[in-house]
């Protein structure tokens, strides 16, 4: 079987009026390391504090004849406080994770593509 397409090359790009672009491209060493999602620390240690002070609040005995506050209102509380230190935990457990993950840096070779304009002649230069 013979493919009976024509050829295809590709077309030459018109020229273009206006600035002219010139490229360089530099190989350079740049630094990788992997960093933490902050928010995503403080959001599950705010969410595992908030499991927490539930499963406490509601397994100890409460006497609703002598309490002064209401188990509700206990909850709300210990939930505002707790939710508040779980995600200041969070955040450093994220922070100390960041410490950690700076003795693993890698050198990475990469291109560093820098531009700079040439000026075009433009017909209305020429008189």
């Amino acid at each position: 079987m013979t493919d009976e397409r024509p050829d295809q090359t590709p077309e030459p790009e018109p020229e273009r009026e206006g600035p002219v672009v010139e490229e360089r491209v530099e190989p350079t060493l740049v630094e990788v390391r992997r960093t933490p999602n902050y928010w995503n620390f403080m959001l599950l240690f705010a969410v595992l504090a908030a499991i927490a002070i539930t499963i406490i609040t509601f397994a100890l005995p409460y006497d609703a004849e002598t309490a002064t506050y209401s188990r509700g209102t206990v909850y709300g509380f210990a939930l505002l406080f707790s939710v508040a230190i779980g995600l200041a935990i969070g955040a450093v457990v994220a922070l100390i994770a960041e410490r950690v993950s700076r003795r693993s840096i890698r050198l990475v070779e990469a291109e560093k593509i820098t531009g700079t304009l040439k000026d075009a002649e433009s017909p209305r230069d020429e008189k």
